[in-house]
């Protein structure tokens, strides 16, 4: 079954390339991108939906994730998700995401300006948006090493 959906999920997205062919890429509009990323997470088993922004809302493990749209920068691609950090000191916060920037690949921890929300978030530069495939899932993965690092680190400081 799992073989199915990948090679599936491969002919959807080769198929978005005679959708819109190489020189129409440059007019793609956020309509374009949602459908692109929402089939995407679809084939993947995930239940997505568009946001107020437009962006793109599917969850993972019971978290809100968001697929950022920038319809302005077609190389730019983006993934979202935040949690309360509840009584955690801000500094303590800002050391472990630090500690987690520095050893995390891609996905990287911010701490809002008062302490009290930290994001994940992994941003990457693709040739084509159609280019996201294959790397959505191990992007998921970093953030969650990412999260992980973050909080074994603050565990360790509270």
């Amino acid at each position: 079954m799992v073989k199915t959906g990948k090679i599936l999920a491969a002919a959807v997205i080769i198929g978005c390339f005679f959708i819109f062919p190489a020189g129409a890429q440059s007019a793609w509009t956020r309509a374009d991108l949602q459908s692109i990323y929402m089939e995407h997470l679809r084939l993947e088993g995930y239940v997505p939906s568009i946001d107020v922004d437009g962006d793109i809302l599917f969850k993972v493990s019971g978290d809100n994730f968001f697929i950022i749209i920038d319809e302005n920068d077609l190389q730019f691609f983006q993934i979202y998700t935040g949690f309360s950090l509840g009584s955690v000191s801000a500094e303590n916060a800002f050391i472990a995401a630090n500690f987690s920037n520095r050893r995390s690949k891609v996905a990287k921890v911010a701490i809002s300006s008062d302490g009290k929300v930290a994001s994940i978030t992994a941003e990457l530069l693709l040739s084509s948006p159609l280019d996201f495939a294959p790397v959505f899932a191990r992007s998921l993965s970093l953030m969650r090493n990412a999260e992980n690092n973050f909080l074994t680190y603050l565990n360790g400081l509270e």
